[in-house]
Order: structure tokens, then C-alpha cells, then sequence
């Protein structure tokens, strides 16, 4: 390779290098692979965020570029070597192996790949021959000094694989050669370890760039643009979701699930494939046996410290460990910013525990109750109970479960005690009441309500046979107890007040408090009674307490948020729930416990409704993909509705109408499992607009006539959503000229007077938009437009540009023409009609780019800065036609018809 304007491109060696290879076999046979970058495939996924580092990569004196295998380390250093060299750069490249364990022949070989990018240097060292051995290091290193000072021109150096040689090599190497450089040199280092520090000495903080597994790792965005590229589309947002859990964003794992055959579509995905597992075996057989095996061992846990490895393996041996998986960097990160806890990748962690079971399952049993017991005696709970399980000492994970029931309940880690009694019946002659109630309340969080009913007659039972009576805070918790499980069943009204007797009966501890105040708010919201929602005390919080408070906080905010939206106020529900992430972040980077993804949910499901709300659909598919694995988990059906709602719109809109139908059809067995009616009314609605969109109107006449029957039932729940839902069922019928219902006007005009009443701006707005376009069509323009004209101010006060987008009709525009006012049309378009013109562009802008491979990028951010193909070509040192056949290429996947929009798309995506 040389470098010829910049650009890198193969060539036979120098003059000089030949000669040097034909002088005798005392030098090194030059291999001219070693000094090329591979070249890159066509199927690499653009990462602009990683790509743009090359900017301060010629910025840095040196660069280090560290990970375990199969992170894309020497992919990205390709990509920085030709960005730098398209930018003029002089870009050299080194790849060592074992066979490079001398310091002369680490020498030559650098003076090699200098003088292959830049004939001017490397010349004195190469014409040494052979006398190459007979010169110290200074020389040689000063003889490249010497060259490269006089060149003139930034150099930028890299050496991949430096893993493959000793550090005694390399540092005797190349610490003098760093050290006394010019300037002008830039060096990177690729491999799978940390650069020794004595090559380090002399480099300032910010003269050395870092760049890890941590941000070498696939972000949820990348692996989701990567299975779209390789043609993979999920069926559900959640499938990308366990895939990035699972792979933890490793490239390699990722391109070994595209490459396997899924056996179970739609269900956990295949990983640890055999090409991930032999890659696995060749990094462990390249460790000494005793280290080997203690690393096999550290599989069997999730999360380890320098104390429980000190007291599991004594603390020589601990250190040992430690420092061998980072100086390695054996797939380990640090979970806290002190790098006191620190886990394994998780298809590691699973290829270490396999080996270690099938090695000595009695020893592996052994350890893990050693550890289980260690978790115990420094109270992490849940560790040690799953450990504890793991190991098969039931007994002792039963005293562990007496001692932390209530503290794990009130952490929100309510699941682990619904497994317990769901694995074997906790029942036992003398347990406690209060265990009893801890039993009784995570069974009813967990919607488990026949088995929290069981339980709660269970510890009134034993409350009976006791001292207290029914003025004891134990009694009037059990009442609260009750007045949850009316709540988790939809019956609200009678929730609410349960709760506010519970309240004012008799202090209670704050875990107890907080469920009383989230009950009585959920009824005040549903019933829209605003001055007595927002008088409320708030949720008792205490720093101290920040785990076991937090579970209520959870339910209060996304109440608090779901009120504030519903009212039409988006930002501050927004921020809102932006907020109470925040705290969980940070309550959570000082804990060694992760949250319970089940309450995570909650928010991330209504940040996914408003964002579809604003018309965000990347957004809203970011945020679904966290949550709809666990949405179903925390009993809250508000959440629960958002969630798949506005997962089955978004999928229609993706153009997965069949999806959206599954996503419906396991909503509604969930709302069937619960006796949700207000649950399957919000179905019901949701399957008549999708058959309304995609043209099957018997199937939508069907659903909106179920939802008429469901109006009329009684309901518990305070709210207007049933008669909301099928009034506007029946106008969108009606709309669509499918069947048109006596008194439907009046009642929805009724009911629009009540909307307004409680404030609900945003309902207000969808079903005063569909009534609108019905007096319209009716020939009563004067009030459809005034309604019209109202759901464009709340549209603009809120950003809630999907009212109008969801309106499911073929053609508003045709339904309205000539029957609205040309004012009223301006105004439509500017609230709306730059925003969907905007979101098509991008969307489709983004799906586009993902087809263009790297290079033709590169050609794309050189047509951006205005170059011709001419200047393009003497960039890259290709042919001009070279650069035409790319272009044709561009246009074709953009479909765009000149450069102009090329680049606008670009910019745009």
C-alpha cells in the first residue's frame, strides 16, 4: 500500500523494502498483508457516532482502540484510515502477530508500513539488511525520527493487534519511538488489551483518545438499523429488546443470530451459537490452566466484588482474577462508577457456568452457596436467594425469606416472592402474619388476585386468633391490602374510597402510606376530579429509603403524567416522567440491584404514547422496545393500554398490519384473564379503526356494536373512556358511510359538553374532531368548522399531531374539500402539514441509508461538501469512473435523480 493525494491504495513494497527481502534470510520476509487494512465488507452497518471519531484521532498523539474479540475494532479503524486518508493524511498500517516477538523485527516492519504510505520514510532503517540485528533500538527508532520530522505532513500510524506480542517487545520496541516522534506522527493502537504504561508515560490526558467495548457496544437504535438491514423485521418491539439484553449490543453476537436459523420465531433468541462458543474456547485456552478455572467458576454469578471474590478464593488470588480480566479485557464492565461491582458479558457468563457445572457439579453447588451465603450476610437479598435456589439449599433460602419479605416487597421487588410461592408454597404453621401479608400483598401486584384473596383470609385469620383488633394498624393494612386489589381490578370509585377510610383509620408505615395516596389519586384521575387530585399530599419520600419508596413513586408519576396529557399539558407530563427516570438512574447508580424492569414500564409506556402523540414515531418505537416485555407485569392498565395500543398503531403504520392484529388479540386475552371490561372497550375501539384502515367493514361494524353493548354496562371505574369509545366507533362508521345511528349527533354533542367539563383536552379533541367532519359531511359546516377549528388549537397547544393523523379515513383532505373555509385549510397546514411532510421524509430517509455501504457514504459526505467526481476520485485515488459507478449506485438505493438531493438526504437522516 501507498499513500498517493492521501488515499490509500495496494502497491508493490518500495525499492528499498525489496531489496531488503532479497538480501539474505536474516531479515524478515516482508508480508505485504501485514501492511493493509482489510478490506471492508459490503454488509457494515454505518455508525456516524463512531465514524466522526476520526476527527480526533488526528487530533490525539496516540489513540487506543481496546475490546474483546468481535467488538469491530479493526472494522472502525479501517474507517478512520480512510476518512483520514480522503482527508489528506498520510495513513500508515501495521498488523502484528506472533511471529513479530523481537524488537528488531517490530522495527523493521513499522519502517516497513511507513515507507509502503510514504516512500520518503523508513528508507535508512530498511536499507540496514542485514545488519538489521546487529543495530540497537535507539538507532533504529532514531533513524525513523529523524525521517519522519523531516517530512512535513501528518502521519497517521496504525498498529492492529498488538495484543499478539509480549509486553516486553513492545514496549523495547516502541517506548523511545513514541516518546521522541514529532508531532506530526499519530499513533493507534488496536487490540484486545490494555497498552502497557510504559507507553504511556509521556502522553497527557487529553492527548490520548480511549475507545472501549463500552462505546464500541451496538446501542438499541444500531441493533435495530442492523436487523433491518440484513432484511430481519420483529414481530413485536420487545424482540429487540431481549435481542440487545441478550447480545449486550456485541457485533459478534448479533451477526451470529443473523446468520442462524431462529427455531422458535418470536421467542428468546439464539445467541451463543457454536462460532460464538469456539471463539469462546480459543480465549480460554490461551489462559494458563489455573486461571482457566477460577474463571470458569466466576461464571456462576451475575455480579462479583473484590469481596466476595476475596472471600470465596482468598485475596491474592481475588486480585489475580480482577486484574487478568481487565488487563484482558475478558468481556467485563464495571456497574458502578467506583469499579467496586463489575459482571461478565452475559453469553460469557453463560459459557464459563456451562463449562464449570459440567467440570465438578457438587463444587459448582458448593461455591454458589458459599456466595449465597456471603450476598446474606451483607443483606442483598434477592443475590442470595437466587443463589441460594441455584445451589439447592431450599432451607436456608426459606429463613432468608422470613427475615427480608416485607424489605424485598417494599424495594419492588415483589416478583421474587411471587416465584417463591409460585415454586413451592410458603405455607407454614408458625410463620408470622406479617409474612403472611408480605406473601398476600406481592401476590396481588403480581395480578395474582385468587391467591392474594387466599392469603389475605389466611392473615385475617391468624389476626383473629391474636391480640389485635380491628383498630390495629395491622387490621386497617389489610383493609388497605383490599382497597388495592378493588383498584387492580378497575373498580376505582369503590378503590378510592376504601383507601381515603384506610387513611384517616390510623398512622401507618410509609410503604403503606404511599399505596393509599396512589389509590386515592388514581380514583380522583379517572373521575377527573382536579381540585382534590392535585390537594393531595404527596408520596412520602425518604433518602434513606430511596428503594423502598420508589415503587409508589413509579405508579404516583406516571398517574401524575397520565393526568397532566389527558388535560392536553404533554410537556409537563413529558417532563414528568423524563424526571422520575432521572431519580431512578440515580437513586440506582449508588445500589448494587438494578430496578425492577416491571415498574420501568410504567413510564417508558406512556413516553411512547406521547411520543406518537407528537408524531415521534423513532421515539416511540425506542421506548416500546423497553418496555413491552414487562408492561404486563405491573398491573396497571392504563400503562398497559398505552403500551400496546400504541404498539399495534405503530405497526400498522410500519405497514405490519398482521402485527398489529397479535399485539390487539394478546391485549385482549390479557383484558379477558383480568375481567377488564373499560380494557377490552379500549380493543375493541382499536380493532374498529384498523379494520376501518385496512378496509374491512363488516369486521369494523361488528367491533363498534360490541363496544355499544359494553357502554352500557355499569362502570366502577369512574372514567368516560366506554361511552368515549363507542361514540367514536359510531362516528367513524359513519363516516366511512358504513351506518349511521339515530341520536349519535346528540349524543356525541352531549358528550363533548362533559369532556369539556372535566378538561380532557385530548379526548375532547379526537372525538370533537370526528364529529366536526361528520357535521361537514352533513352539510352543517358552520358547527363542524367551529369544531374543526377547536381541535386545531388544541393540536397546536400540544403538539398532538396524531389526531388528526389518525383519523381513520381514506382522504380527510377529499372529505373536507369545498366544505370547510380556505382559513381554516391554512391554518390546517401550517399545524400539520409541514410535520407529516416532515416525518415521511425522514422516515423513509433513515430506512434508505441503512442500504449504503461504507464507502459509498464516504463518497456521499465528499458530494455534501459540494466536491465534484473528479476531486472525489483524487480523494479516494480511484478513477473518476469508479466514482460514477458509485453514484449510480447512491441514486439507485436513495432513489433520488441528482446529487442535490442525495445530499439533502443525507443531511436530513
Amino acid at each position: 500500500m501507498n499513500m498517493k493525494g492521501g488515499a490509500i491504495v495496494p502497491i508493490a513494497l518500495g525499492k528499498v523494502a525489496n531489496e531488503a527481502i532479497e538480501s539474505g534470510s536474516d531479515i524478515p520476509l516482508l508480508l505485504s498483508t501485514k501492511l493493509t487494512p482489510p478490506r471492508l465488507g459490503r454488509g457494515i452497518l454505518p455508525r456516524p457516532r463512531l465514524e466522526c471519531m476520526a476527527t480526533q484521532v488526528a487530533e490525539r498523539r496516540l489513540s487506543l482502540l481496546k475490546a474483546p474479540p468481535g467488538f469491530g475494532k479493526t472494522t472502525l479503524a479501517t474507517i478512520w484510515a480512510d476518512s483520514l486518508a480522503s482527508q489528506g493524511h498520510t495513513v500508515a498500517w501495521l498488523s502484528l502477530d506472533e511471529e513479530d516477538e523481537s524488537i528488531q523485527r517490530v522495527l523493521f516492519y513499522l519502517a516497513a508500513a511507513l515507507n509502503h504510505a510514504a516512500p520518503e520514510i523508513g528508507r535508512a532503517c530498511l536499507s540496514l539488511r542485514a545488519e538489521l540485528t546487529f543495530f540497537t533500538m535507539e538507532t533504529l527508532a532514531s533513524l525513523l525520527i529523524n525521517e519522519l520530522s523531516g517530512y512535513g505532513r501528518p502521519v497517521v500510524l496504525f498498529i492492529d493487534d498488538f495484543h499478539r506480542i509480549g509486553d516486553a517487545v513492545l514496549v523495547g520496541a516502541l517506548r523511545f519511538f513514541l516518546q521522541r516522534a514529532p508531532d506530526l506522527l499519530h499513533v493507534v493502537f488496536i487490540g484486545r488489551r490494555e497498552l502497557p504504561n510504559a507507553l504511556l508515560e509521556h502522553v497527557y490526558a487529553d492527548d490520548l483518545l480511549e475507545v472501549d467495548g463500552y462505546h464500541l457496544r451496538f446501542a438499541l437504535d444500531e441493533t435495530r438499523d442492523l436487523l433491518r438491514k440484513a432484511g430481519v423485521e420483529l414481530e413485536q418491539a420487545s424482540e429487540l429488546s431481549a435481542i440487545q439484553q441478550g447480545s449486550d449490543g456485541w457485533i459478534a453476537s448479533l451477526r451470529a443470530y443473523l446468520l442462524t436459523p431462529q427455531i422458535n420465531p418470536g421467542g428468546r433468541p439464539r445467541l451463543a451459537t457454536r462460532s460464538i462458543c469456539i471463539l469462546f474456547d480459543e480465549l480460554m485456552q490461551s489462559l494458563e490452566s489455573s486461571s482457566r478455572e477460577h474463571l470458569y467458576q466466576l461464571g456462576l454469578f451475575d455480579k462479583f466484588s473484590v469481596g466476595l471474590l476475596t472471600a470465596l478464593f482468598g485475596a491474592p488470588r481475588a486480585r489475580q482474577m480482577l486484574s487478568l480480566l481487565q488487563q484482558r479485557q475478558l468481556f467485563v464492565s464495571a456497574l458502578d462508577d467506583s469499579e467496586t461491582w463489575f459482571s461478565l458479558h452475559p453469553l460469557f457468563r453463560s459459557y464459563l457456568k456451562n463449562v464449570c457445572i459440567e467440570q465438578d457439579e457438587a463444587a459448582a453447588r458448593d461455591l454458589l452457596l458459599s456466595a449465597a451465603c456471603w450476598f446474606a450476610e451483607h443483606e442483598y437479598w434477592l443475590d442470595a436467594i437466587r443463589l441460594g435456589l441455584e445451589s439447592g439449599h431450599t432451607d436456608q433460602v426459606r429463613s432468608w425469606i422470613n427475615r427480608c419479605a416485607m424489605q424485598l416487597l417494599e424495594q419492588g421487588d415483589f416478583t421474587t416472592l411471587v416465584m417463591l410461592e409460585k415454586r413451592w408454597n410458603l405455607q407454614e404453621t408458625d410463620a408470622p402474619v406479617q409474612l403472611t401479608m408480605a406473601r398476600a400483598w406481592a401476590m396481588g401486584l403480581a395480578l395474582e388476585v385468587e391467591a392474594a384473596e387466599r392469603l389475605l383470609a389466611e392473615a385475617q385469620s391468624q389476626l383473629a386468633h391474636g391480640k389485635s383488633d380491628a383498630s390495629s394498624p395491622l387490621h386497617w393494612e389489610m383493609q388497605a391490602l383490599r382497597a388495592m386489589l378493588l383498584g387492580l381490578a378497575d373498580h376505582n370509585e369503590r378503590s378510592g374510597a376504601l383507601a381515603a377510610t384506610c387513611f384517616e383509620a390510623v398512622q401507618h408505615r410509609p410503604w403503606v402510606t404511599n399505596v393509599l395516596l396512589n389509590l386515592m389519586s388514581c380514583s380522583h384521575y379517572h373521575a377527573s376530579r382536579w381540585d382534590v387530585f392535585y390537594t393531595l399530599p404527596p408520596n412520602l419520600r425518604d433518602d434513606r429509603q430511596a428503594l423502598n419508596l420508589l415503587f409508589h413513586d413509579c405508579y404516583r408519576q406516571s398517574i401524575q403524567a397520565l393526568a397532566e396529557s389527558s388535560q392536553g399539558r404533554i410537556d409537563p407530563a413529558t417532563e414528568c416522567l423524563h424526571s422520575l427516570l432521572a431519580r431512578i438512574e440515580k437513586i440506582f447508580a449508588l445500589s448494587l440491584n438494578r430496578p425492577n424492569p416491571a415498574l420501568l414500564a410504567l413510564p417508558q409506556a406512556l413516553l411512547a404514547q406521547l411520543a406518537y402523540l407528537r408524531g415521534d414515531w423513532q421515539l416511540t418505537e425506542y421506548y416500546l422496545a423497553q418496555c413491552m416485555d414487562f408492561i404486563a407485569m405491573g398491573g396497571f392498565l392504563d400503562c398497559m393500554a398505552a403500551a400496546y395500543c400504541t404498539s399495534a398503531r405503530l405497526q400498522w403504520r410500519q405497514g405490519f398490519a398482521p402485527r398489529a392484529r397479535r399485539t390487539l388479540e394478546q391485549l385482549d386475552v390479557l383484558a379477558a384473564q383480568r375481567n377488564w371490561s373499560r380494557l377490552r372497550a379500549r380493543v375493541f375501539l382499536e380493532r374498529t379503526w384498523l379494520n376501518l384502515r385496512d378496509g374491512k367493514p363488516r369486521e369494523a361494524i361488528a367491533c363498534s356494536h360490541y363496544l355499544l353493548g359494553l357502554a352500557d354496562e355499569v362502570a366502577e371505574d369512574g372514567s368516560l373512556d366506554r361511552l368515549v369509545y363507542a361514540r367514536l366507533g359510531s362516528l367513524w362508521l359513519a363516516l366511512n358511510g358504513l351506518e349511521e345511528r339515530a341520536g349519535l349527533v346528540e349524543e356525541a354533542e352531549a358528550l363533548l359538553l362533559e369532556l369539556r367539563a372535566r378538561q380532557l383536552q385530548i379526548t375532547y379533541a379526537e372525538l370533537a374532531l370526528a364529529l366536526g367532519v361528520f357535521h361537514c359531511l352533513q352539510g352543517n359546516s358552520e358547527r363542524g368548522e367551529q369544531l374543526l377549528a377547536e381541535v386545531l388549537e388544541v393540536t397546536c397547544e400540544t403538539g398532538a399531531v396524531s389526531v388528526l393523523q389518525d383519523l381513520p379515513v381514506t382522504d380527510l383532505y377529499g372529505l373536507l374539500d369545498g366544505k370547510v373555509s380556505d382559513q381554516w385549510w391554512a391554518s390546517a397546514e401550517a399545524v400539520l402539514g409541514e410535520k407529516l411532510a416532515d416525518d415521511c421524509t425522514v422516515s423513509a430517509c433513515n430506512t434508505a441509508l441503512l442500504d449504503l455501504t461504507v464507502k459509498e457514504r464516504q463518497v456521499m459526505n465528499l458530494v455534501a461538501e459540494g466536491k465534484s467526481n473528479k476531486q472525489i476520485a483524487r480523494d479516494l485515488n480511484v478513477t473518476p469512473e469508479t466514482i460514477k459507478s458509485h453514484m449510480k449506485s447512491i441514486f439507485a438505493k436513495l432513489k433520488v435523480d441528482n446529487r442535490a438531493q442525495a445530499a439533502v438526504m443525507l443531511q436530513t437522516g
